[in-house]
Parts: structure tokens; C-alpha cells; sequence
């Protein structure tokens, strides 16, 4: 077998769950994360990453949710990393009188060089049924522990 038959070999046995249909992009510095391609209802969903994402510390975070999913029940966000498997790490989020919900989020740290990570929001929406939509983005990791 080729190196490249391995390699699509690992590949298939490693898949990687499937990402939401509802999708979009994080930016570090800023910490702003919008999304792009999203059914309607989910126009306008942001999370913002106070003083940017950054690595190995607790950030306060804010989700902000369009009028049409404002009533959730219950929402917490899920990280997980895309490249490795680092965990499954579920922050739950709080809302506050402004219709934003809150939490502390942590990025951990990882031995390789980038990593590629999924932040997904799951909701109960107002009448119960599961949602969920995500955030991807890349962060360097530094050498050694911050």
C-alpha cells in the first residue's frame, strides 16, 4: 500500500464528525465570530471573545441571537478540536436581561504547531427542539506553555 493509501486509510477511520450546515469563521485578534452560511433564522448570531482568543485563558465570552431564536431554553457552546482530539470541553451559558448569554470559555494548548477548532452553540429552542450551528478557527500554538 502507498503512502498515500495510508494516509486516506487513517483518514477514513479518523473522520471528523461533520460540521453543522450553519457555519462561520472566528477572528483571533479580534474575537468576533459571525456567521456566513446559516439558515435565516440564524442570521446575525455572533459570539464575541472579549479581548480576542487566545490561548490558555479564561475569556469571557457573549452570545448574541437574532430576534427569531431569542427565547432559548438552554444553550452552552462545545469545543472541540478539528486536526486532534483534545477533548470535548462544554461551557453553559447564562442569559442576562439584554438577550445575551454568557460564559468562560478556555482554548486549551496543543503540542502541534496550529490548530484547527470547532465552537458549536447546541440550543433548546422555545419549543424545545435541539439546534446547533458552529465557529471554525485557526490559532497558533507556542512552543511552550504560556
Amino acid at each position: 500500500m502507498s503512502v498515500f493509501g495510508v494516509a486516506a486509510l487513517v483518514k477514513m477511520i479518523h473522520s471528523e464528525d461533520p460540521l453543522p450546515d450553519a457555519l462561520g469563521p472566528c477572528n483571533l485578534d479580534t474575537g468576533l465570530c459571525t456567521l456566513q452560511e446559516t439558515p435565516e433564522r440564524f442570521n446575525g448570531a455572533t459570539i464575541q471573545f472579549e479581548d480576542g482568543i487566545r490561548l490558555n485563558r479564561r475569556i469571557s465570552t457573549t452570545l448574541d441571537l437574532p430576534k427569531a431564536v431569542q427565547n432559548a431554553q438552554d444553550i452552552k457552546l462545545v469545543l472541540e478540536g478539528r486536526d486532534m482530539y483534545l477533548g470535548v470541553y462544554e461551557y453553559p451559558l447564562s442569559k442576562r436581561p439584554d438577550n445575551t448569554w454568557h460564559s468562560q470559555v478556555v482554548v486549551p494548548l496543543c503540542t502541534d504547531e496550529r490548530m484547527q477548532w470547532v465552537l458549536k452553540v447546541q440550543m433548546k429552542d422555545a419549543m424545545g427542539r435541539d439546534k446547533e450551528w458552529a465557529y471554525l478557527f485557526d490559532i497558533d500554538n507556542p512552543n511552550e506553555a504560556i
